[in-house]
């Protein structure tokens, strides 16, 4: 439904605003489309005005979609990061045992007797 030219302002937004919402747009996009599309209103024809609304609410759905993958990347970027994160911590805690047992072994070669090489398991 097209908003009237000789409605007062308000009316003429919720009504675009109202036209966006039945087409899916999500209603934090609507107001700031429907103040842009206000603009433009008094100046299309009916056809326009559906065009321009249906153009106007698949563009808000693609960015919507693309929004949502930015998150979920984001949201995998941090659970890799989280990961990586512990995988370092134990990482760290073998290196601190391998450098214990490399002292252990070195303690226990210079206490061995000389003459008798001992392999140590």
């Amino acid at each position: 439904m097209r908003a009237q030219g000789h409605e007062p302002r308000r009316n003429r937004r919720a009504q675009i605003q109202h036209d966006l919402a039945r087409l899916g747009v999500a209603t934090e996009a609507c107001e700031s489309l429907a103040r842009r599309l206000e603009a433009l209103e008094p100046t299309l024809s009916p056809d326009a005005y559906r065009a321009a609304l249906t153009a106007a609410a698949l563009a808000e759905g693609m960015h919507a979609q693309e929004r949502q993958a930015l998150q979920r990347s984001v949201r995998e970027l941090r659970e890799m990061e989280r990961l990586l994160d512990a995988f370092s911590d134990e990482m760290r805690k073998l290196d601190e045992a391998l450098q214990t047992l490399a002292a252990y072994v070195e303690r226990m070669r210079s206490q061995a007797p000389e003459a008798e090489p001992q392999t140590l398991h």
